[in-house]
């Protein structure tokens, strides 16, 4: 029986796919230049197999299973951190606007928020890290999620809700952009609070079933996709 030929343009898996690959791999690690390495090394990788692609699975779950596999192995250096080192990190005294004058400052808050939002997932090892990103910023059903890391089910949605409670308990006390109202003492926290940065989540959370500030850090801080140069 002849193998099924799956056609996909560049540009439709950039659209469906790129900003969300974008995304796991800025999440997971720390180093924008190698977030950015590691987002285009699974894009050539999806590129050099897509001739192969035979819609065994979902074609989504055949580009977050490569990205996955990526994610890991670029991961592997990355620090794990406490949340008594984060704690103490995001109060080591107030920022400072940098002094350019070319600089927008309310696009530097967001990307300096962004890369906090970052900094806070590594108090999850790395398996836990992709796996929470996975359901609650890619927003993929467990079952996916199951197949792309080949664990258990029951396996997969106990790391996920254990991640989700360290995470909770954290940005709770800690973070202004998911309850302006805590103890949150960052030393971002008078410049967010200046230009208003929750009230655009806020607007977020009328619309959404479920409070959840890195689902809507994707729409309000800058979005990236790391794939569009290769097009």
């Amino acid at each position: 029986m002849k193998a099924k030929q799956y056609s996909v343009s560049a540009d439709q898996l950039v659209y469906d796919y790129g900003s969300m690959v974008s995304a796991i791999c800025r999440r997971m690690m720390q180093d924008e230049e190698a977030a950015r390495e590691a987002a285009q090394e699974i894009w050539l990788e999806v590129m050099k197999s897509l001739p192969s692609f035979q819609g065994r699975s979902k074609l989504s779950t055949w580009i977050y299973t490569i990205a996955y596999r990526m994610a890991i192995r670029c991961s592997q250096k990355e620090k794990i951190y406490s949340t008594k080192f984060l704690r103490d990190y995001f109060r080591s005294g107030e920022r400072d606007y940098p002094d350019d004058r070319n600089i927008d400052k309310k696009i530097w808050v967001k990307e300096m928020c962004d890369k906090c939002l970052t900094g806070i997932l590594h108090c999850l090892n790395n398996e836990a890290r992709i796996a929470y990103i996975f359901r609650d910023i890619v927003q993929l059903p467990y079952e996916e999620i199951s197949q792309i890391m080949r664990k258990d089910s029951s396996a997969v949605r106990q790391l996920i809700s254990r991640s989700r409670r360290k995470l909770r308990h954290f940005l709770e006390n800690e973070c202004a952009l998911h309850n302006p109202n805590g103890t949150c003492a960052c030393r971002m926290k008078k410049m967010v609070m200046e230009m208003d940065l929750p009230k655009e989540y806020k607007k977020l959370r009328k619309i959404v079933d479920r409070a959840n500030v890195f689902k809507e850090a994707e729409q309000v801080l800058p979005r990236k996709n790391y794939w569009e140069k290769f097009l």
